[in-house]
């Protein structure tokens, strides 16, 4: 059995970690004490049983900071139902982001779930080389233009030479945070995550389909502009972001959305 845990000699087998492990891994020994046990699921690391403990007698192995104490949550709901109805997707841009922004916002989102805890999520951002991508993205939609107006009205302006600020895929972006992942929804998640922290922080951006159509349609070709990103990830997200030029005063309205209760 590979031992995943440190549980030192403050436990007091209180039997909590046992009562929160969802993978069996944790029983109360004859001694009183918890300790790591024989199961048919492996422990994910997910580190609940740590969170737990009211000794603090627990830790991983693998844990490279430390942990914060938690309180309930630090957002009242009022205050969270109303992040979410004035951010806004922006569009419109007066300046780029600072590499030290782009990085506190990536740091942000370290604590997003993803599944099995596999942590298999890694980033690019597109920024020096930014026309450089717009080129690979025209080559590869180029063949798909009749499928939507858009894809034809971009592969147009990259081949005019990228004139002007208006391009058709972003706008006034200049930069664009791409997320590699083992399943959408491990992604997803942390991009969305990601655009709350921007807006909390003056930022704001989009998110972007069309650029994800590129990797649809020729994954290894996509792939090849980034390199480091491992091999067994696919882009499942990208976020266009810079500094807003507009300032929004108002939400505006949305529909309701049909909810099938079963």
């Amino acid at each position: 059995m590979e031992e995943t845990l440190i549980i030192s000699d403050g436990c007091v087998g209180c039997g909590r970690c046992a009562s929160v492990c969802i993978r069996g891994h944790l029983a109360v020994g004859a001694d009183r004490k918890a300790h790591e046990a024989e199961s048919p699921y492996s422990c994910f690391r997910c580190g609940h049983c740590a969170s737990v403990c009211p000794k603090g007698a627990i830790s991983l192995r693998c844990q490279t900071d430390a942990p914060e104490p938690v309180d309930g949550c630090p957002v009242s709901p009022e205050d969270l139902a109303r992040t979410l109805r004035w951010r806004r997707s922006c569009r419109w841009f007066d300046r780029k982001c600072t590499r030290e922004e782009l990085q506190d916002l990536l740091a942000s989102v370290r604590y997003a779930p993803t599944a099995e805890n596999s942590q298999a999520v890694e980033y690019a951002v597109v920024d020096e080389r930014f026309p450089e991508f717009m080129e690979l993205l025209a080559s590869i939609l180029r063949g798909h233009t009749d499928e939507h107006p858009r894809l034809k009205q971009f592969v147009e302006y990259v081949d005019d030479g990228q004139k002007g600020r208006n391009n058709p895929f972003t706008w006034e972006g200049r930069q664009a945070i791409v997320a590699f992942a083992r399943f959408p929804i491990d992604a997803i998640i942390p991009m969305a995550q990601l655009e709350l922290m921007a807006f909390a922080k003056g930022l704001g951006g989009f998110h972007s389909r069309w650029m994800l159509q590129a990797s649809e349609n020729d994954r290894e070709r996509f792939m090849s502009f980034f390199l480091g990103v491992r091999a067994d990830l696919s882009a499942y997200a990208v976020y266009v972001i810079g500094h807003p030029r507009v300032r929004f005063r108002t939400t505006v309205p949305r529909d309701e959305r049909r909810t099938l209760w079963l």
